[in-house]
């Protein structure tokens, strides 16, 4: 368990929060770039506790600004979006993608240049990946540099992303990602439906884990018995701040990353990948993302608003084992039930959540560091990232899980 100052330190991202301000130094996803369509609607984005609006320009490129006009603070939500800038409807000011009032139509046209060069305008980096723009809100003029992914290199037809907007703190959200235990119980009536080595988890319930620290955050091996002189072993790759890639039992690659909204509600994203061939709507229909396309912006509606998250009582009596009808979803129903800010002072922890405790040990060091002197994990080498993006695998016991994992890289 936690301190309750250790929780705070972990959880609060609002204002002048620690941790705020460290993964703010970071690359953030923000919006999924199907949603800004040139000269279309600005879209609303709230991150840190902080309002913003992104949009595309007529010539394709993103802007990303605070969303309160900085004359009178109407939402530029609102705004026309011309020409390359968008144009607030209440007093006609222009303000293009670099943050520069270009047209102050209240004004007499003399003073343009004057108050233009006067008018601080919050104005934030953006860049596109994966089918995300990612934007740096942190303290620095110069971003640091953008981080490579995994699917950088695969055609846009191989990559899709979808988010949730959960009514919890983003720590719930990594933490899930990184709890292997919970596979095997939670999600165990999806188990049989895996194509891949997933199944195999079903068969031992108390996964012992080891670990490694890795230069962009923390390798964990959850490994269980499968069968006489076999084990199955699941590595997942956290990658420093929020990002899990982890092992799905089947051919398409995840990675899952939970960021702040504000203190109490966070977005979770699922970036999905294939490196031979196109997503279709037949993988859309796959026991992972059922139903979950039909809301890419927020799949948590599904069942928000919903007694007890949609769990469905009469599945569960029929043999089902959480009641849900899409294994994400049962995610997002236990993040949820743990309330805003999980109090993890009152935590009972055993050797299951050995993942847990050493990423929240990591992020308290990391923060802390921050602190002292601005030092960001991760950032000495941006471009590192997992070579394996999360594997599955079953092997001799006895075998090394290590080299076997080395043997899947693919991401080098």
């Amino acid at each position: 368990m936690l301190s309750h100052e250790d929780n705070e330190l972990l959880t609060r991202v609002e204002g002048a929060a620690p941790m705020g301000a460290y993964l703010r130094e970071y690359w953030t996803p923000a919006v999924r770039s199907e949603r800004l369509v040139a000269d279309g609607a600005p879209v609303q984005v709230r991150l840190f506790g902080e309002n913003f609006v992104a949009f595309r320009a007529t010539n394709g490129q993103v802007g990303f600004l605070d969303e309160a006009c900085p004359h009178r603070g109407a939402s530029l939500a609102l705004a026309r979006n011309e020409n390359c800038a968008l144009r607030c409807i209440y007093h006609g000011w222009k303000i293009d993608v670099t943050g520069t009032v270009v047209e102050v139509p209240s004004e007499p046209a003399e003073r343009l240049t004057d108050m233009a060069d006067k008018i601080a305008v919050g104005k934030y980096p953006a860049r596109e990946a994966g089918g995300v723009v990612w934007v740096y809100l942190g303290a620095h003029d110069d971003p640091p540099s953008f981080p490579r992914f995994p699917f950088d290199d695969v055609p846009a037809d191989h990559v899709r992303a979808l988010a949730a907007e959960t009514n919890c703190n983003w720590l719930q959200a990594v933490e899930g990602t990184l709890d292997s235990s919970h596979v095997s119980i939670l999600h165990q009536s999806w188990l049989g439906q895996s194509s891949g080595s997933l199944g195999e988890t079903a068969e031992d319930s108390a996964p012992r884990y080891e670990s490694d620290d890795t230069g962009y955050g923390i390798r964990f091996a959850a490994i269980r018995h499968a069968g006489a002189d076999r084990m199955h072993v699941r590595v997942t790759e956290f990658v420093m701040p929020w990002t899990a890639y982890i092992p799905t039992g089947d051919e398409d690659r995840i990675a899952i990353i939970g960021t702040p909204i504000d203190d109490e509600h966070s977005r979770q994203w699922f970036i999905r990948w294939n490196d031979d061939h196109p997503l279709t709507e037949d993988t859309d229909t796959h026991f992972w993302y059922r139903d979950l396309t039909g809301a890419p912006d927020d799949f948590a509606e599904l069942v928000r608003g919903k007694q007890s998250w949609g769990q469905d009582r009469a599945l569960m009596a029929a043999g089902h084992f959480s009641g849900f009808s899409n294994l994400v979803l049962e995610d997002v129903a236990i993040q949820e039930s743990q309330g805003p800010i999980v109090d993890r002072s009152r935590e009972k922890l055993g050797t299951s959540d050995i993942a847990v405790v050493r990423t929240r040990r990591m992020l308290l060091n990391s923060v802390r560091t921050h602190e002292k002197n601005a030092e960001v994990f991760g950032q000495a080498d941006p471009f590192a990232r997992p070579g394996t993006a999360g594997v599955a695998m079953t092997l001799d016991t006895g075998d090394d899980w290590r080299t076997a994992a080395t043997g899947e890289a693919r991401y080098v």
